[in-house]
């Protein structure tokens, strides 16, 4: 990251700030010998009339700037410095335009020319990090360097020029040096408690790069908060960003301290507020979030931020009617805010009730470009609505939509809800095809696995294939119902009677609710067991369950 010619810490201002000089004309008026008297009158008329020369030349140049712009003005800044080469102010002025427009090398001529005057000066350390700038924009980076650690030794308590050095040698490999770097703006005497928060900010980061010096890093960055806490900072922004820098490092306690003194003291500013509810929510701590977002809703209730979150703690919490209120409060004051849109979806979804999701869906048709969970979601909806070729058509869309924004989307998952569709929609094949995507992605999805087994043991094909996958499904959840049914459906369909009973025995006993599917299967596994009063009887709970004329046919042929 190169230095910015607009981070570097100068004191100058867009316009000069020297004197303006009496005229060598106006000097002379009035008669009688003032060089004694005048300090001015002890200057030659020569310096005077440059001196003259370069105060009208920047006055026209900032005429000229403010009608035609800076590239014409320029030539009259050069040549205002050109007359009054000692101004210093003018000369970091004229260095950072020239900078700006990308002009480096006549920035540094300028540069150079003018440093040995502001030695000495206040401004010698602007010149300095100027320097640095340029050297690093023109690839010289020892040059740039020298030049910010000779800013640092003029003005150790300037942060930025410890930050561009530090830059500098992590781009060129020297990643010790970075760390050195950071100490020594450690031992600074700063009482600007922005200084330590910043340091702390990139000694977490330097920390993140070099995972070696992690916990050394960590503890200096929250010794860094610490002097800046006892700095005792006023400033509500200042406060709030020492808040976000305790969380940054791992100290949320901290962060919370500091968050409720702002509420305290600034009670009417939500902001506080809003930190502690987004502190609660990644801490977990959902009943202390909802009390601070219930807490903004009722002091700001145009205000759509706490309504969202709301709608997603209900949500978390499976409230999916009281989320999908919250969501459509929220998107009623702000329908510009993207991410709701998905969400409020997902809630009617949850909620059972396509329909509402996919005329939410369609309300951003027009208004934002197509996403992928928008579009995977109307993928659902459309397949719980049994348009399955609706369905399809927005899940390809959602994979055009992630594949050239965010191709990790396309997951195993994804390709199994394809294939689940498509086997609702009687079409096997391609069902197929996609379940064998989504165990290609991941070869151990226990999902897939046992629907593809299943699919292959009802066509009676591929079964010992089948009997290994369902195996590793079952593996991977014991307690599964479904894959129990399963595993037993397959030892059926390989003449293997006794291995088929205990697990769909097992499977009925778990599940929740009676299903019509494992009692056909295991009356049919009873059945061949010669068990045919048995049989009858799961058969007979089937078809009360679930009307069928093959499992009614099954049970007259047994009377």
């Amino acid at each position: 990251m190169q230095p910015s010619a607009r981070t570097t810490g100068t004191k100058a201002k867009s316009k000069s700030t020297s004197k303006p000089v009496p005229t060598a004309k106006a000097v002379k008026a009035g008669g009688g010998d003032k060089r004694r008297t005048d300090p001015l009158a002890a200057e030659s008329d020569a310096v005077i009339e440059r001196r003259a020369a370069a105060h009208a030349a920047f006055a026209a140049a900032m005429i000229q700037q403010e009608e035609s712009g800076i590239t014409s003005a320029l030539e009259l800044f050069r040549k205002s410095l050109e007359n009054d080469p000692d101004n210093i102010t003018l000369a970091i002025d004229l260095s950072r335009r020239l900078i700006e427009r990308k002009e480096r090398e006549a920035a540094l001529e300028v540069l150079k020319r003018s440093a040995p005057k502001a030695a000495g000066t206040e401004l010698a350390s602007t010149f300095q990090s100027l320097l640095g700038v340029v050297y690093a924009q023109l690839g010289k980076r020892e040059e740039s360097m020298a030049a910010y650690r000779e800013a640092i030794r003029l003005a150790p308590d300037e942060l930025i020029n410890y930050q561009a050095l530090a830059d500098l040698q992590g781009a060129s490999g020297r990643r010790v040096e970075v760390g050195t770097t950071l100490d020594l703006a450690a031992r600074s005497n700063s009482t600007d408690a922005m200084y330590w928060i910043e340091l702390a900010e990139l000694y977490r980061q330097y920390g993140k790069r070099e995972t070696n010096s992690a916990p050394r890093s960590l503890a200096a960055a929250r010794t860094a908060l610490e002097k800046a806490a006892a700095l005792k900072p006023v400033e509500p922004g200042i406060l709030q960003r020492l808040g976000e820098r305790y969380e940054s490092v791992g100290q949320p306690e901290k962060a919370e301290s500091v968050y409720r003194e702002l509420r305290t003291r600034f009670p009417k500013d939500p902001r506080p507020t809003g930190k502690l509810a987004e502190l609660y929510l990644r801490l977990g701590r959902n009943k202390e979030a909802g009390e601070q977002l219930e807490s903004l809703k009722k002091d700001n209730p145009s205000n759509p931020v706490p309504f969202y979150y709301l709608g997603l703690l209900a949500f978390e919490s499976r409230d999916f009617e009281r989320a999908v209120s919250h969501f459509e409060r929220s998107l009623l004051l702000n329908p510009e805010f993207e991410p709701i849109y998905a969400d409020l979806a997902a809630a009617w979804l949850s909620r059972e009730k396509p329909a509402e999701a996919l005329a939410v869906i369609d309300k951003t048709v027009g208004r934002f470009p197509p996403e992928f969970r928008r579009e995977y979601l109307a993928g659902l909806a459309q397949a719980r609505l049994q348009h399955y070729d609706q369905s399809l058509a927005r899940f390809l869309a959602a994979e055009k939509a992630a594949a050239a924004k965010s191709p990790e989307l396309l997951d195993h998952r994804f390709y199994f809800q394809i294939g689940a569709m498509l086997e609702k929609a009687g079409r096997e094949e391609e069902c197929i095809g996609y379940l064998q995507k989504s165990l290609k992605i991941k070869p151990d999805f226990d999902e897939a696995l046992n629907h593809l087994g299943y699919l292959w043991a009802e066509k009676g094909v591929r079964l010992d294939e089948a009997l290994v996958m369902i195996r590793s499904a079952v593996k991977a959840e014991p307690d599964n119902p479904a894959y129990l049914d399963s595993l037993g459906w397959v030892y059926f369909k390989l003449g293997k009677f006794a291995e088929a009973l205990p697990p769909l025995q097992r499977a009925v006993k778990l599940l929740n609710e009676p299903d019509a599917t494992v009692l056909d299967h295991l009356g049919d596994v009873l059945n061949a067991l010669g068990r045919k009063p048995e049989a009858r009887e799961a058969w007979t709970e089937s078809e009360k369950l679930e009307k069928s004329d093959a499992v009614r046919r099954k049970i007259d042929a047994n009377p």
